[in-house]
């Protein structure tokens, strides 16, 4: 089960996507649809990581690994996208939890 907010890592991207919530991810289509490539994931506000590629019907059912991502490496995930959307100063974003790193992406998601 997928502890909200959420982020989606597509391979080879810096980019993340941002997922508030299960209605969010349920109301946009997109997310639950998309042709997901194998190494793309979701990670939740705890670290846990789900993969993309399993199917029911037409909609993905996220599915865990059983591995987590540390704050470090989600802080490293989150200052590439930061630099990406071409924000100065990437090197000092600090968030205390995944939850708080994942504030940073919506906020940049924003402007």
């Amino acid at each position: 089960m997928i502890n909200w907010p959420a982020i989606i890592k597509h391979s080879d991207d810096a980019e993340l996507t941002y997922i508030n919530s299960l209605q969010d991810w349920l109301a946009d289509t997109d997310l639950h649809t998309f042709e997901y490539d194998e190494t793309d994931y979701i990670v939740d506000s705890t670290g846990n990581v789900f993969n993309l590629i399993n199917r029911e019907s037409i909609r993905i059912k996220p599915l865990s690994t059983g591995h987590s991502l540390t704050l470090d490496v989600i802080l490293g995930l989150v200052k590439a996208h930061a630099a990406q959307k071409g924000s100065c100063c990437v090197a000092k974003l600090y968030a205390p939890s995944i939850r708080d790193a994942f504030k940073i992406i919506k906020s940049l998601d924003e402007l």
